[in-house]
């Protein structure tokens, strides 16, 4: 028995460890060279070495691939380069190869620019590329005296709104509309109200105020300057008591700006009774009336829609609804005198950061096509709009939306929208977020234009 034993060991087949292929490809926002630096993977509860990258590294679109090694199949979720670390999901599949690219600027790991998989890697070099608007590194700290900083928010989604605790009229709302968000939150998301009021909302006061609410998210404060550069890219103004911009905005696990909601949200009657005790004669009228008409599930939908882009269209149907607005050059534009040709109607304002980026696309293709650029704006002056259009190299004038009347009518809770009409005047398609150029080539195509 124990001849026939070692005889059955003998001849069984020792198992070999399952592998797949890693291929690292590099780009930046700008052509450079990358010193030599190591690069690891954590997995397992350790660190992996893969090998030394080096050598040129080309401006986005572009890329490099800079190493192909085969490593142990199995998940992994962070990279090392040299002295700095990223959250990301790697799948290392049997016989699969899985690239990885690697955003690079000054010989140093950008912030958020490690995407993983084909899609991600497709869209990282869009963002590398300037195709979407980055959020400025920041470093302000929780109301736990935590860091809250680019780098601790890197690899989540990020919901940010302004708000400050002796505001009565909007924040409280805001506040409202964030418990609801908790309560609903896809995983990998963090909730942040940021505060406009350095001198009071101390991480003392800020502590005080989630805790009288039973607040799970974060608050933050910081310097007065450290808020100030992190506002100023959305419009938003450092301010006391109830006379700020409300502003939320959905900032993507790579740290791209990507919707931006201005106004009052709509919470119901899901309201802490603290909170409506709390709320001015104004913010109370806010409430009663449901603010500006979006709410939890509309940031909830966009969530789900920011890595997607053919998940963010949606096919409303129905006749465009009629308008008839002065425009930034003095005249007046009616909607009755637009049928008959495709229009790609884009709700935009000065103080959204994906606006800037896609207008120029959106002028250049719409141009190629059959269909006529129906540019929007949401509640900026005449000047303001020119300014802007001049400072993109947009060479038309906007239509004025003051009171958003338009804007609510088609739909645009949140900025970009862009709502797709065909010749007959009827919605066809419309694009919540920035907007993807293959999306609006298919949109042009499907309508003829």
């Amino acid at each position: 028995m124990a001849v026939l034993s070692v005889a059955a060991l003998w001849v069984v087949p020792r198992l070999q460890p399952t592998t797949g292929t890693l291929v690292v490809l590099v780009a930046g926002r700008t052509a450079q060279a990358l010193p030599p630096a190591g690069l690891m993977l954590h997995g397992g509860g350790g660190w992996t070495s893969v090998g030394e990258l080096s050598g040129s590294v080309p401006a986005a679109p572009g890329e490099r691939t800079a190493m192909s090694q085969t490593l142990a199949a199995g998940a992994y979720d962070g990279v090392r380069l040299g002295p700095d670390t990223a959250p990301v999901a790697v799948t290392i599949a049997q016989d699969q190869v899985e690239p990885l690219l690697l955003g690079i600027d000054s010989g140093r790991l950008i912030a958020g620019a490690v995407y993983a998989g084909n899609d991600q890697a497709n869209l990282g070099l869009g963002e590398l590329s300037g195709k979407f608007v980055s959020m400025p590194a920041f470093a302000l700290e929780d109301e736990l005296g935590r860091p809250f900083t680019s780098q601790t928010t890197s690899g989540e989604d990020l919901v940010v709104a302004a708000f400050h605790t002796t505001c009565h009229e909007t924040c409280p709302l805001y506040t409202a509309l964030f418990a609801q968000l908790a309560r609903h939150l896809p995983h990998g998301v963090t909730l942040a109200e940021v505060t406009t009021d350095p001198g009071t909302d101390t991480p003392a006061a800020l502590e005080t105020y989630a805790r009288s609410i039973g607040a799970g998210w974060t608050f933050a404060t910081g310097s007065a300057q450290a808020l100030t550069d992190f506002w100023k890219p959305l419009g938003v103004q450092l301010a006391t008591g109830d006379s700020h911009v409300s502003t939320l905005a959905l900032v993507d696990r790579h740290g791209y700006v990507r919707l931006v909601y201005r106004g009052v949200p709509n919470v119901g009657h899901q309201i802490d009774p603290t909170l409506v005790g709390s709320l001015s004669a104004r913010g109370l009228q806010e409430l009663a009336s449901g603010g500006d008409g979006w709410g939890a599930p509309d940031v909830i939908q966009s969530l789900a829609t920011i890595g997607s882009t053919e998940a963010a269209q949606q096919h409303p149907g129905g006749a465009a609804p009629h308008f008839s607005l002065g425009d930034s050059s003095g005249g007046v534009v009616d909607s009755d005198q637009l049928r008959g040709q495709p229009l790609v109607v884009n709700f935009w304002a000065t103080y959204c950061p994906p606006c800037r980026a896609e207008m120029p696309m959106l002028q250049r293709d719409v141009a190629r096509s059959k269909a006529r650029l129906v540019l929007i704006d949401e509640g900026d002056s005449a000047q303001a709009a020119r300014e802007f259009l001049a400072a993109v190299g947009v060479h038309q004038a906007a239509l004025l939306d003051s009171d958003l009347t338009a804007g609510r009518a088609y739909g645009a809770i949140a900025l970009p929208t862009t709502v797709f009409v065909d010749a007959g005047g009827n919605i066809v398609a419309r694009n919540v977020g920035q907007l993807d150029e293959n999306v609006l080539l298919t949109q042009l195509t499907l309508m003829g234009a």
